[in-house]
């Protein structure tokens, strides 16, 4: 019943309050099949040096993103539904899309394609600043956290403070089997990325002179997020217009990606990339 009412909840645009019910104080399994770190060490490297605001080291590539952004607000809280492939195969670019992280969190939740690799990261913001675990996006990964929204695989994902005294965030995911949340990753500490603000976006770090591999093998399949909901003193609540913002910070070469389209579903807790 509490499950049906979030849905509920969440499909109208309510403000969803933390309960006793929430996913922080109820009993987790750990999530199927998460390892530590990921098998996908180059692109965790680019990965931290993006973030680092260090220049790319491979010449002619270009880091774009675009998505939902949050400037000065406390949010404690990230919780959407991302979109995700076990068929999509990205070779010498990554694509880090979904990949959403609160101010001051130490976790941020990634959803990687690259080298042919599919995962699902908890990156550790405080600690290792790297890969502190993975969950490859394969048949058991889609028969316990994945469902279909909008035409498409989908999981649910969560980052929430846990213990503000510390500096402790926990990464969840919902599992559809067992209707309940499973840990992915915690974490407490200080967050070394040095930006304030949240985000919750599609990101790409590619090369190519006027096409970039990832482009190619994205084909028709669409990112998405949606669902998408903010903490926001103690309470959950939708991104919208008043909280969030859309933007992009992009390349002069633009995405490297003929005919992308990125589209604002609804403001602004839902939203597509897609060719």
């Amino acid at each position: 019943m509490r499950s049906l009412l979030v849905a509920l909840s969440i499909a109208a645009g309510l403000t969803i309050p933390v309960t006793a019910a929430s996913a922080q104080q109820a009993t987790h399994s750990e999530v199927v099949g998460a390892k530590p770190g990921t098998t996908a060490t180059a692109a965790a490297d680019r990965f931290r040096e993006l973030r680092s605001h260090r220049a790319p080291a491979i010449k002619a590539s270009i880091h774009d993103d675009w998505g939902t952004y949050t400037s000065g607000a406390a949010v404690t809280g990230q919780d959407a539904v991302q979109s995700v492939y076990s068929d999509l195969s990205v070779s010498g670019d990554t694509l880090y899309a979904p990949t959403m992280k609160a101010p001051g969190s130490c976790v941020e939740l990634v959803t990687t394609y690259t080298g042919g690799v599919r995962q699902v990261w908890a990156w550790d913001w405080c600690v290792s600043v790297n890969v502190a675990r993975s969950v490859t996006i394969d048949g058991t990964f889609r028969a316990n956290y994945v469902t279909s929204v909008n035409g498409h695989d989908s999981y649910h994902g969560r980052v929430e403070q846990t213990d503000a005294s510390r500096n402790t965030w926990t990464a969840w995911l919902f599992n559809y089997r067992t209707g309940q949340w499973d840990t992915f990753y915690t974490q407490s500490g200080t967050d070394q990325s040095r930006d304030g603000r949240s985000w919750n976006i599609f990101e790409i770090y590619a090369s190519g002179d006027t096409t970039a591999q990832y482009c190619t093998a994205l084909g028709s399949r669409v990112i998405e997020s949606s669902s998408y909901r903010i903490r926001l003193n103690g309470a959950w609540t939708a991104a919208g217009t008043g909280n969030t913002s859309v933007l992009s910070n992009s390349s002069s070469n633009n995405f490297l990606c003929p005919g992308l389209t990125r589209t604002v579903v609804h403001p602004n807790d839902d939203w597509q990339v897609h060719r």
